[in-house]
This record gives C-alpha cells, sequence and structure tokens, in this order.
C-alpha cells in the first residue's frame, strides 16, 4: 500500500473514489482489487460483508500543488537565503513554518 492512502470510513465513501489496496473479506479472498473506482453497487456490497473503513487514495485537489511544486515555490521565494546559513535563523526558521503549513495533511474531523 502506498503511503498517499487515507482510510475512510464506509459512511463517508461516495462513488468515483478508488481504493489505494486490495480489500479482503474474513477468509482471504479480494472483494476489490486495489486500483478500483467504487460505484454505489460496490459500496452497498462492502457494507453486505460487514466493511467497516477502506484505505482510499489520496489526490489532490484543484488548490492544491503537489510537494515538488510546493518546493521548488519555496525555493523561489527564499533564494536570497541560503539554507544553511545558521546565521540568518529567522529566515530558515520562517522557510521551515511556511514549509510545515503547505505541505500538512489536511485534518479530518
Amino acid at each position: 500500500m502506498s503511503d498517499s492512502y487515507e482510510l475512510v470510513p464506509l459512511a463517508h465513501l461516495y462513488p468515483g473514489m478508488v481504493l489505494a489496496d486490495a480489500l479482503l473479506d474474513a477468509q482471504g479472498h479480494v472483494l476489490l482489487a486495489e486500483g478500483v473506482s467504487l460505484s454505489e453497487a460496490s459500496i452497498l456490497s462492502l457494507a453486505r460483508h460487514g466493511v467497516g473503513a477502506v484505505p482510499i487514495r489520496r489526490t489532490l485537489s484543484p488548490g492544491q500543488a503537489n510537494p515538488a511544486a510546493i518546493h521548488a515555490r519555496l525555493d523561489r521565494l527564499f533564494r536570497r537565503n541560503d539554507r544553511d546559513d545558521h546565521a540568518d535563523w529567522a529566515t530558515g526558521l520562517l522557510r521551515r513554518y511556511v514549509e510545515d503549513y503547505r505541505l500538512r495533511p489536511e485534518v479530518n474531523p
């Protein structure tokens, strides 16, 4: 299973979500394969099999950039400051805060 997944409760699933890993029943039989796009029928079937939560691939929302793009943008914004210059600790601290803020995963209630 990849690092970019989240365990989504059955009640929060909707058609079009993509499985991050294969789903197995209690006997080890594959219910749905990795990479399958969920449909209304497959979600109902999971409920009948007693599945409580499903590993779903995380996808980037339209307003969300990928990590490489975020690092490239920060390199551009902080281009006049050397990352390894410990004398300029304030700029280094600011960059780390901005980087953490932009890269943090969203918190789901």
